[in-house]
């Protein structure tokens, strides 16, 4: 009954987690859409010259837990790539900075799959995961599972 329960939720959270980045991408598209927009006169002389935009990355703010853990720990990274999550898993869960982390990702299907730095590029402000934290004493190395 448990299994059935625990497979609700997790359908639910992923319905939820879809319906955050299609309302996120709705936002940042119309935003884009009104900053070209000009109130007032048409005039062709009147219009700003074009200027090329920088576009600056935004720090992403995931959160992640335990399976037993009630509360989300927030893990903000300001680069979205192996080495900032290695810094913010390893500062957030207190693990040695010398130890090296394997990184896993848990399908809803069950699969296990090697995370590499792409798939840490997909993740999204605000996403949210539940972790769990193993360590490997044959090979010396902590492995974080991300399960979706």
């Amino acid at each position: 009954m448990t299994l059935i329960n625990d497979l609700s939720k997790l359908s639910v959270r992923k319905r939820e987690r879809e319906t955050k980045r299609s309302l996120s991408k709705a936002l940042n598209a119309a935003n884009e859409v009104a900053q070209h927009l000009t109130l007032g006169s048409n005039h062709e002389s009147d219009r700003p010259n074009k200027v090329a935009r920088l576009h600056k990355f935004k720090p992403v703010t995931i959160y992640v837990k335990k399976a037993d853990d009630t509360i989300y720990n927030a893990l903000c990274l300001n680069k979205l790539n192996m080495e900032t999550l290695k810094e913010e898993i390893a500062t957030k869960y207190s693990i040695p900075s010398n130890m090296p982390l394997k990184f896993y990702k848990r399908s809803k299907r069950g699969l296990l799959i090697h995370m590499d730095s792409r798939m840490i590029e997909q993740f999204e402000d605000e996403d949210d995961f539940i972790i769990e934290i193993s360590f490997q004493n044959k090979e010396g190395l902590f492995e974080v599972t991300f399960i979706y």
